[in-house]
Parts: structure tokens; C-alpha cells; sequence
């Protein structure tokens, strides 16, 4: 690996010498918003929770080079919401820098890091930037063990790699990615740091197929205590299949063996992984259904087994006109210990109308719910109506 690791310091130090030599257009822009919102729980609280108003603003300038070979993207967001009683003013902030290149035919890099902080605990482990390598599909898995939480969570990410293309049909992949969670103001909630590899493979079979095989391996890192400290290793087969012109079909199956330290010494478990999404698209609508299943770290009882099923729909009504609806389902579940270990659940769904006033005016209504079984808190259900506007280059 630590060859690997100079090939991709390499390839990543020539990115700046890479992009400059092409002529590049730059693309910029600011998206503000607004929302007025009803939620009868927004954090997932006891039955002394009430049911509040809140106002959201938001702005999100973002910058983008392009060459014929590479993209730089600079993007940030800015959140500010204000309750009507009871819980205190939020400020969720986020900042992105992504940059991939296409260095040659067969060589493709790509880097990304990312910021957030944030009121609730809703963030996803999807990679900062760049795109996921053949053969391999990465669901959004949230760690629902910080759902609700009025904390603050603060999160750096980081991610590089490359992908080569051996020959016309065959390509290997190499990735990099870190992650370090924090509670600045928070207790009784487990910091750590995560960092992982992955290598795969890919073949394509047909106009139709494509098969490949790919190894992970993730190393959890708690802060202040070595106890819960793990090494995951994830081997896996994955393919992608296009069934017809509108259908797609991407799965993995494999297996992640997770050795913890404990106490009494170290616990070695290991759980079936894998994921699945089949898509539908066409002119006017997309539609698809995803499930996962992964080992990873959370912010209590350590490294944990989430397994999600989830879909999601977008049907363009009108020209001016789309309705959207999404929905799922998490499961996380601890390793048997001697502690035992607390299983969470966590169930939400959506539907959004959007109304497209002009060119870069957008009004939208939404409605929804949130559900826990995190300490017998009880459900949230929220209706909201927003208005958004884009300045600059989109």
C-alpha cells in the first residue's frame, strides 16, 4: 500500500500543473432560499416536546473551473434557522472542494475535502467528491445513533484516488478516504477518526454488463480510549447490468470483518454486507430502489452493522411543474458484547411539489415525517413552503 500511497501523492502534487496548461471557463454563482416550516418534533425529542414554527435562510455561492480534462468546484453553504419557542437558533455550515482530471486516456485522479458543521447529526457518509469507482455502488448510509441530537456535530472528510483503464474493457481503481467526527460541545458521545482503502476491479463483459470485485479496508480510531478501536476489512464482488434503455441494475455482495478491542481483548465478528439499486429513467421521470448493508463506526456502542432500504421518485409534471417523493428505512445494530448494544431504528419519507416561476426563481412545498425508536422518542411530521433563487452561471 505504501507504494500505492506515492503513485497517488504524485499523480495529485501535478494536479495545479495539469489544469493550468488548458485554457479553462469558469462558471460561477449564488443560490439563496428561503422557508417558512411546521414540525411537531424537528428533534426527535420525549413527549415534552412541542410542536414549533420555523424560519430557514440559506445561501450557497459555489465556484467552478473547467478545462477539457479536469474540474475544480469550490462550493459552500450557509444555513440560519430561527424557532418560534423553545429551541435555540441553529447555524449549519458546509464547505466542499472537489477536483478530478483526466490526465490521460487511461489515467483518471480525482480529490476532494469537506466541512460541516451542523444542529441535528443528518449527515451522510457518502464520499466528499469524485466519482465512485466501476463496479462499485456506495448508498447514503446516515448513522442514525445521532439523529436528534440538538448538539452540534462537527465533521472533516477527505478523499483521493485514481482510476486506470488497463484496455478498452479493463480498469483498476485505487481510493483514499478520511473521515474525524467531533461533539465540540457535547458529552457521553463517542469521537473518532476513520480511514479507509479501497482496490477494485472492473471488466466489462458486454454493452450490457459489467463485473468487477473490490477490497476495503477501514481503520476506526477512538479518541482518548483505544476501547472500541476496530479494523474492518470488506472483500466484495459487484456489477452493474442495464436491463433496457430505461432500467439499470448495480449490486455488490460480500462479507466485512470487523476486530474490535475490548476490554477483556479483541472481538472478531463478521456480517454480510452488500447493496443494491435498480433505477428507472426516462424523458420525464426517474424512479429507484436502493438497499444497503455495511459495518462502520457511529457515535455510540462503537462500530456498528447499518442496513437500509430506501426509494426515491421524480416525475416532471409540466415544463414548469415536478413533484418529488422519497422514503426509508435504517436499521444499526452493535456487535454482542458483554455489554450488550442498543438497536437503533429510524424510518422517514417525504413528498416535494416545485414550481419552476422563472429562470431562476423555484418555489416548492413539502411534507413529510421522521420516526425513532431512539429512547422512546416520539415522531416528528413537518410541512414547509420555500422560494429559492440562483444569481451567476449555474
Amino acid at each position: 500500500m505504501d507504494r500505492l500511497s506515492r503513485i497517488i501523492a504524485a499523480a495529485l502534487a501535478a494536479m495545479p500543473f495539469m489544469f493550468g496548461a488548458a485554457r479553462a471557463d469558469t462558471l460561477s454563482g449564488i443560490g439563496v432560499s428561503g422557508s417558512l416550516e411546521y414540525s411537531s418534533n424537528p428533534y426527535l425529542l420525549n413527549a415534552n416536546a412541542a410542536s414549533v414554527a420555523r424560519g430557514r435562510v440559506s445561501i450557497s455561492p459555489f465556484v467552478e473551473e473547467r478545462t477539457a480534462r479536469s474540474t475544480l468546484r469550490v462550493a459552500t453553504d450557509a444555513s440560519f434557522s430561527k424557532f418560534s419557542r423553545q429551541y435555540r437558533d441553529a447555524v449549519d455550515l458546509t464547505a466542499q472542494v472537489g477536483y478530478d482530471n483526466r490526465v490521460t486516456s487511461q489515467l483518471s485522479v480525482r480529490a476532494g475535502i469537506g466541512l460541516t458543521s451542523s444542529i441535528g447529526g443528518q449527515y451522510n457518509s457518502v464520499p466528499v467528491f469524485g466519482a465512485i469507482p466501476p463496479g462499485q455502488t456506495v448508498p447514503p448510509i446516515i448513522d442514525i445513533t445521532v439523529v436528534g441530537l440538538q448538539d452540534r456535530t462537527t465533521q472533516a472528510q477527505a478523499s483521493a484516488g485514481l482510476t486506470y483503464n488497463i484496455d478498452t474493457k479493463n480498469s483498476i481503481s485505487l481510493g483514499y478516504d478520511g473521515t474525524i467526527l467531533r461533539y465540540p460541545s457535547a458529552v457521553n458521545r463517542d469521537e473518532y477518526s476513520s480511514i479507509g482503502q479501497n482496490v477494485s476491479y472492473s471488466r466489462v463483459i458486454n454493452s450490457r454488463v459489467t463485473m468487477g470485485a473490490s477490497v476495503g479496508v477501514n481503520r476506526v480510531n477512538y479518541f482518548g480510549t483505544r476501547i472500541g478501536d476496530a479494523v474492518i476489512i470488506s472483500p466484495s464482488i459487484n456489477g452493474n447490468l442495464r436491463l433496457s434503455q430505461q432500467w439499470t441494475l448495480s449490486a455488490g455482495v460480500g462479507v466485512s470483518n470487523s476486530r474490535v478491542n475490548l476490554f477483556t481483548g479483541r472481538l472478531s465478528s463478521t456480517n454480510f454486507s452488500g447493496n443494491l439499486n435498480a433505477c428507472r429513467t426516462d424523458s420525464r421521470s426517474n424512479f429507484c430502489l436502493n438497499a444497503g448493508r455495511s459495518s462502520g463506526a457511529s457515535s455510540f456502542d462503537g462500530v456498528r452493522v447499518t442496513t437500509t432500504v430506501g426509494a426515491s421518485m421524480n416525475y416532471q409534471l409540466s415544463a414548469r411543474d415536478t413533484i418529488s417523493a422519497s422514503g426509508g428505512y435504517s436499521r444499526s445494530t452493535a456487535p454482542r458484547t458483554i455489554f450488550g448494544g442498543a438497536t437503533y431504528d429510524y424510518l422517514s419519507g417525504q413528498t416535494s411539489f416545485a414550481r419552476k416561476i422563472s429562470d431562476r426563481l423555484t418555489g416548492t412545498i413539502t411534507g413529510g415525517f421522521t420516526q425513532a425508536n431512539l429512547q422512546g422518542r416520539r415522531s416528528n411530521a413537518f410541512a414547509s413552503i420555500g422560494i429559492s433563487y440562483s444569481f451567476g452561471r449555474r
